[in-house]
C-alpha cells in the first residue's frame, strides 16, 4: 500500500491507476478528490496589470530588392526581421535612420525548419 498524503492506495486501485493515460489520470483525481474547476483554479491565481495596454506598430515595406521596417521598438524589429529570415527571406541590413531599418531584399529560399 502507497501513502500519497490524502491518497491512501490499495494495489488494485494503484495497478489500475497507473494503467490509466494523462487525461483519464486528471479525471479520475477531479472525481476522487470530488474537486471542481473553481478549487484548482483559485490555487494558482494569474497575476497580471492590464491597465496600461500597450500597443505598438510596425510597418513592413518588401520590394523586390529592398526590405524597410519601421518601429519605435528595438526588440519587435529584431523579432520580426527573424520571423522573415525563417521564412526564407534573405536580408542584409544597410543603415537605419531614425526608427526605420533598411535592409537589402536578397532573395527568397526555402523556410528554415526548427523541428
Amino acid at each position: 500500500m502507497e501513502d500519497y498524503g490524502d491518497w491512501i492506495w490499495d494495489e488494485a486501485e494503484y495497478n489500475f491507476f497507473m494503467s490509466l493515460g494523462d487525461i483519464s489520470k486528471l479525471e479520475y483525481m477531479y472525481d476522487y478528490f470530488n474537486l471542481d474547476d473553481d478549487d484548482i483554479i483559485g490555487e494558482f491565481e494569474l497575476e497580471y496589470d492590464d491597465s496600461q495596454p500597450s500597443t505598438t506598430s510596425v510597418d513592413v515595406v518588401l520590394t523586390d530588392t529592398h526590405f524597410l521596417i519601421t518601429c519605435d521598438s528595438d526588440e519587435i524589429v529584431k523579432k520580426t526581421v527573424a520571423s522573415f529570415k525563417m521564412d526564407g527571406h534573405i536580408l542584409m541590413f544597410q543603415q537605419r535612420k531614425g526608427d526605420t531599418y533598411f535592409y537589402e531584399y536578397v532573395g527568397l529560399t526555402p523556410p528554415f525548419s526548427i523541428n
